[in-house]
């Protein structure tokens, strides 16, 4: 890790840059990537979602890496840590997430990312542990 970033074998986990914000709200608009979420955020709500991203990495010095493909600099979504405050028997805790752009499914390119943010949890941030959830009715 450097302050830019996490790099593994294909990707590269790193801070948001402007020229995110259009694939991201891309990805935020797709019903199938969206499917258990109980809404799609706006473009307007998207660029809030990034900028509260960038807010949190600034203050607590983690957040949800934007990620691309290393070889052809392409957004793939988000993965990362942030921290799940809603009242469960488990919070509050830190989850690692994911957001992928439908087209990079199946390559195995979320777990790979997903381990290198919670290796960063555990190393770099020390944290003693990192949850992670889904929607009970994703069954997928």
């Amino acid at each position: 890790m450097d302050e830019l970033g996490l790099d593994t074998e294909r990707l590269r986990l790193r801070r948001w840059r402007d020229d995110d914000r259009a694939p991201f709200a891309e990805l935020n608009a797709d019903p199938v990537v969206m499917e258990f979420f109980a809404t799609m955020p706006s473009v307007v709500e998207s660029n809030d979602l990034v900028d509260r991203i960038e807010a949190h990495f600034d203050e607590a010095g983690f957040g949800l890496w934007a990620v691309e493909v290393t070889a052809s600099s392409e957004f793939v979504g988000y993965v990362g840590l942030w921290p799940a405050t809603f009242d469960a028997h488990f919070t509050p805790a830190v989850e690692v997430g994911w957001r992928i752009a439908q087209r990079f499914w199946g390559a195995g390119l979320a777990p790979e990312a997903a381990r290198a943010a919670v290796d960063d949890g555990f190393q770099r941030l020390g944290f003693d542990e990192i949850v992670s959830f889904t929607a009970t009715t994703n069954l997928k």
